[in-house]
């Protein structure tokens, strides 16, 4: 292989690339307190009517289906709408719809909403009892499994060492 090709191939792989935590131990640190019974439905136009107008957590997914391959997807973002105001999944999910489209968003996000704009799944849970801090389940979830797109919400001493190592 010539030196020119070793680099262009090498960038292709490098633009591949995404980082996630993958350390099981921390992940079964996560205690949501609860049994969570997830739902999801395809991140697009078409799917926001199928997303309950009730408060809730939710997360994306980078899922790749119709490859021959076993169910799995990629944990990319998570976050609760609802906890202290009026907010609710649905109108979460359309928020979302426009910052994928907006100038103005979350670079993170923003890109993650455009990368894989075919392939994100919008997962769920509703949780209308209002005696549940879903900011506490948040905070369980981000330290555990730690997102690669959320940037925000760690505690302190995981923060520090996430931002250092990027």
């Amino acid at each position: 292989m010539k030196p020119w090709d070793l680099v262009k191939k090498s960038d292709a792989y490098k633009a591949g690339l995404s980082r996630f935590f993958l350390d099981v131990p921390s992940w079964r640190k996560f205690d949501p307190g609860m049994t969570l019974s997830w739902q999801r439905v395809s991140f697009g136009d078409g799917t926001k009517s199928d997303v309950p107008t009730e408060r809730g957590l939710y997360l994306f997914t980078l899922e790749v289906d119709g490859l021959g391959l076993p169910s799995h997807g990629y944990i990319l973002y998570f976050g609760i709408t609802g906890n202290k105001s009026a907010a609710n999944l649905r109108k979460r999910f359309a928020q979302y719809l426009r910052e994928r489209d907006s100038e103005k968003g979350r670079p993170r996000v923003v890109y993650m909403l455009n990368k894989w704009r075919d392939e994100l799944m919008f997962n769920f849970v509703p949780l209308p009892d209002t005696t549940i801090d879903l900011s506490k389940i948040e905070k369980s979830f981000l330290n555990s499994v730690m997102p690669p797109v959320n940037s925000a919400d760690f505690d302190a001493e995981i923060a520090a060492p996430i931002k250092a190592s990027m």
